[in-house]
């Protein structure tokens, strides 16, 4: 959080802390007010009811006195006791006043009673029989006169108590609003201050000359982010401050000498494309001097020169994203001779000190000299090409043979023996299949691999290919879906290498795929290319198979003898002579998909 979004909130805290006070106290103020009000009121209508009903009862005792009184001139008097009494019962607010104001009641029903008589009441009935219940209702109002009488005396002094209560409250939160006050007041200018202060002893050393210095990153705030930029700056000073002129110069001759010495030819050029170093191969080759390299800018250079232009290339029209980053080998003529040459270009990065992000630094181009591997490559071809061809007449003639005596024409076999001849017929299907994709590897290796460009309809590629499986998927059995968008573009590939291609997708996935389960191929269009994809349900590529299964000679399962490890190799160098590109997804348990992009018809790349 920033320093000033804190200092924001510790003033508001204080603004708040001071509304909280006087909200506090005006809200106990008019809560002990209130209830102050509500038990006078309450206590002192009981003590009126009580003081009108003796009022009543007295005049009622008087009148009676006084003269024969009858019913209809003591009514108005019970009436008004009717009423006291119906509000005295709305009206119960201490322990035991419910019970007396219940005998009150009844004794105030005898009286009435009593005078209900059709007769006049004379002095000696009175004395008699209205006197006593006069006496006893007497007493109750006094009774109950008394209770709120005493209620009112404990009330008042509760409320004196918690009035004193109220103030020792107020106090303290007074005092702890004082505190917090204080502590802010104290604590604010010292939490400004401080960082400030260690800021100001680092930069002091920094400026004695003591460049490792570093200052804790303890926060995420404006303090943090200057300290962080304090330390990245500390580290640079000291890193430029330890790399004296000295050590860089030894080092630089120590960098010559090792390049020199190398084999490979080595040409290093900055983030701008300026020749920084070359070694004494690279200048052979190029037949240039030194000094009309260095510090020169490459692609100008390279305009008379078709060799340095070849081997800057990648370095001015980069690999689409979908292009796997290799470099094509050179042929070059050093020595009056002609040598083949390996190339790889090194994108030199580096993170800066302090910082997370990579930046670029420069580009290194060396060539290899792979002239004896690439014709002892040649001869290896050469023998597998003729050895392949010298086996193709055996093989031909087994299966010749094999033919004839599976014809009944030349003698009824057992069970026994026609078991044996399709085993061997099964045997020397492999044998052939083997030397048609050594003789097919034979001439991608050899260059003289033909390539007819046709534009194709991409559903019937795809029917080509399902129709060569078919049997197959209905031997496993497997269920077969094709899912193709609608309108997809017409491709120009080499149909029949392309229908190879994924038959031995469809091949692979019919031979891995558990029985019942879903075979998908897919097409669609990503740009100026289509995607085929052939989708399984078997058991899934681990990572690093994946690395190395377009690979020639690589069989995941040594146990199955009917692969060679040559397929998905000669797939790769069949799409990637038309234009394409072939890969595959997949996650050990969850099945495989193999693809192929197929540039669409009329695009071409620059």
């Amino acid at each position: 959080m920033k320093v000033k979004y804190k200092l924001f909130l510790a003033l508001f805290f204080l603004f708040g802390v001071i509304l909280l006070l006087g909200g506090v106290a005006s809200h106990y103020l008019r809560w002990l007010a209130r209830d102050a009000a509500a038990i006078l009121q309450d206590n002192n209508r009981t003590l009126t009811y009580m003081r009108q009903i003796e009022e009543a009862v007295d005049a009622i005792q008087y009148r009676t006195l006084s003269a024969a009184v009858e019913a209809r001139d003591v009514a108005p008097y019970f009436r008004a006791i009717a009423t006291t009494m119906e509000a005295q019962r709305a009206n119960l607010t201490e322990p035991g006043e419910k019970a007396l104001s219940e005998t009150l009641d009844q004794h105030l029903n005898q009286l009435s009673a009593l005078y209900r008589t059709p007769d006049s009441l004379s002095l000696e009935t009175f004395r008699r029989d209205v006197l006593p219940v006069i006496q006893q209702i007497k007493a109750r109002t006094g009774s109950i006169y008394l209770i709120n009488e005493q209620t009112l005396i404990r009330k008042n002094e509760q409320a004196a108590a918690t009035a004193e209560k109220v103030v020792l409250y107020m106090g303290l939160f007074v005092s702890a609003s004082i505190v917090i006050g204080l502590v802010f007041m104290i604590g604010l200018p010292v939490y400004i201050s401080r960082p400030l202060e260690t800021f100001d002893a680092a930069i002091r050393q920094v400026a004695d000359g003591n460049y490792q210095i570093a200052i804790p990153v303890g926060s995420q705030d404006e303090y943090g982010a200057l300290a962080a930029s304090f330390n990245t700056m500390a580290a640079k000073l000291n890193e430029y401050e330890h790399s004296t002129l000295a050590k860089l110069l030894k080092e630089q001759k120590r960098l010559n000498a090792l390049i020199n010495q190398l084999d490979e030819v080595i040409l290093g050029l900055d983030e701008n494309k300026r020749v920084i170093f070359v070694n004494e191969h690279g200048l052979k080759l190029l037949h240039l001097q030194r000094h009309q390299l260095i510090g020169r800018y490459a692609p100008d250079l390279a305009t008379n020169h078709p060799l340095l232009n070849s081997l800057i290339q990648e370095l001015m029209i980069d690999f689409l994203p979908f292009e796997e980053r290799r470099f094509k080998p050179l042929r070059v003529v050093e020595d009056n001779r002609e040598k083949l040459f390996a190339k790889n270009v090194v994108d030199v990065v580096e993170k800066p000190t302090g910082e997370s992000r990579k930046v670029l630094m420069g580009h290194v181009v060396i060539l290899t000299d792979v002239t004896d591997f690439a014709e002892k490559d040649k001869a290896k071809t050469h023998f597998m090409a003729t050895l392949s061809h010298e086996l193709k007449t055996p093989v031909a003639a087994i299966q010749m043979i094999l033919k004839l005596l599976h014809n009944e024409k030349s003698g009824a076999l057992s069970e026994n023996q026609r078991e044996l001849l399709d085993t061997l017929a099964q045997n020397n299907d492999r044998i052939g299949r083997m030397i048609n994709e050594i003789l097919d590897l034979s001439q991608i290796e050899s260059g003289t691999i033909e390539v007819l460009l046709t534009e194709v309809a991409v559903p019937e590629l795809v029917e080509r290919a399902v129709e060569g499986v078919r049997l197959f998927v209905q031997e496993k059995p497997l269920v077969l879906r094709q899912t193709l968008s609608p309108h997809l573009p017409t491709v120009k590939v080499d149909a029949h290498k392309t229908v190879w291609i994924l038959n031995n997708f469809l091949t692979n996935a019919i031979r891995y795929a558990p029985a019942g389960s879903v075979l998908e191929v897919r097409a669609e269009q990503e740009g100026q290319r289509v995607k085929i994809a052939v989708v399984d349900q078997g058991r899934g590529i681990s990572y690093e198979n994946q690395k190395r299964i377009f690979q020639k000679f690589t069989r995941l399962v040594k146990t199955d003898p009917t692969g060679t490890g040559l397929g998905l190799a000669i797939s790769k160098e069949f799409i990637e002579a038309m234009g394409g590109n072939i890969g595959v997804q997949s996650r050990e348990g969850e099945g495989a998909t193999f693809w192929i992009t197929c540039p669409v018809a009329g695009f071409t790349k620059n």
